[in-house]
């Protein structure tokens, strides 16, 4: 593994390995639990050296839309035929 160390910063680190190819990890909580994961010690405490303690970068939340369950058209029409099918006896 080695570090491109023109791009590590406070921010930022992109690492090459054998196994990964070139990968980019961000200062953030989410990229340093990807960094411990994929890289060996050796390589996360020199990151680690130059990001300290405290991530840098905070990732925005994607907020979940809603899922419409209220019946659709269709739904409604396929409901009352079959109602009336029973109340016809068929």
């Amino acid at each position: 593994m080695k570090i491109y160390t023109d791009t590590l910063n406070a921010n930022s680190v992109s690492i090459q390995s054998d196994e990964y190819g070139t990968r980019a990890y961000v200062n953030s909580t989410r990229g340093r639990s990807q960094l411990e994961a994929e890289c060996r010690a050796d390589i996360v405490q020199q990151v680690y050296a130059v990001w300290g303690d405290t991530p840098t970068v905070i990732e925005p939340t994607i907020p979940e839309q809603p899922v419409d369950t209220s019946p659709t058209l269709n739904d409604r029409v396929k409901a009352l035929e079959q109602a009336q099918l029973a109340a016809l006896g068929l």
